[in-house]
């Protein structure tokens, strides 16, 4: 099974199924927080018939099971050790997200969409997931010049998006120079909207612990990245092979455990 999608309850049965009842529980919270237990429970009985139709629910002795490449989907949703989380805006000023979580033995990508009504789980390759992420945040190809960079402290960096939030101090702004201007123009050009890309480890209580955040500008292409280290923003352009760096630092590592 290299693709699956699941609607939001089949989703929730498919937690319940496999005995995730907090992470079912949620859900269906968050979208059927307004039907009663009976409603609920007619609503679940529809989707176990939409479960066997598509052949990932299985019925046998009486009892329904999920095949077992689905419950390996749905026990790495429950708990990975490590994640990546992408958020962009869109063309059309809505967010757009996808993640990746990482099993022992393969990676799943996961995308929302139709309003978090449908999940796409696909099963991918480390190297997919780098060309993936460089589409996803639009960055080149093209190698990029290593001189083409700057690094701003924390109030040079918030200096400049408050300029952009406020169109009185853009006609006072200090003068830039080099790539501070040009990361300035940028911004000014894509009223300051950054995309984030955010690497998560999960401790023995399931709860996320941000390793390493990652922001982009927000262009249709060549794209800038944004990595903070040190207390410094380090600002530059970004390519498919800085993409690929960032994943043997945050993620390849982890597999070598």
């Amino acid at each position: 099974m290299n693709q699956l999608s699941l609607s939001i309850e089949e989703l929730i049965y498919c937690f319940y199924s496999e005995g995730f009842f907090e992470q079912g529980n949620a859900l269906k919270q968050v979208y059927f927080g307004d039907l009663d237990d009976e409603k609920m429970d007619l609503l679940l009985q529809i989707t176990c018939r939409s479960l066997l139709a598509k052949n990932v629910l299985s019925y046998k002795d009486h009892k329904f099971t999920l095949i077992p490449e689905l419950s390996e989907v749905i026990s790495i949703l429950n708990f990975s050790e490590l994640s990546i989380k992408g958020s962009r805006h869109s063309a059309a000023a809505e967010e757009e997200s996808l993640s990746f979580h990482f099993g022992k033995n393969r990676i799943i990508q996961h995308v929302l969409q139709y309003d978090e009504q449908v999940h796409t789980f696909t099963s991918v390759e480390l190297d997919e997931v780098s060309r993936i992420l460089g589409e996803f945040y639009h960055v080149g190809t093209e190698p990029v010049l290593s001189d083409s960079s700057c690094s701003l402290t924390q109030e040079e960096f918030e200096e400049l998006l408050s300029i952009l939030e406020d169109n009185n101090k853009q006609f006072d702004r200090p003068t830039f120079h080099g790539e501070k201007e040009l990361f300035y123009r940028i911004l000014k050009e894509t009223n300051g909207l950054l995309n984030t890309l955010l690497f998560l480890e999960f401790n023995d209580q399931k709860e996320p612990v941000a390793k390493n955040v990652v922001m982009f500008t927000n262009k249709q292409e060549q794209n800038w990245q944004i990595e903070k280290t040190d207390g410094l923003f380090n600002v530059k352009p970004c390519n498919q092979s800085m993409i690929q760096r960032l994943l043997e630092e945050n993620v390849m590592v982890y597999q070598k455990r």
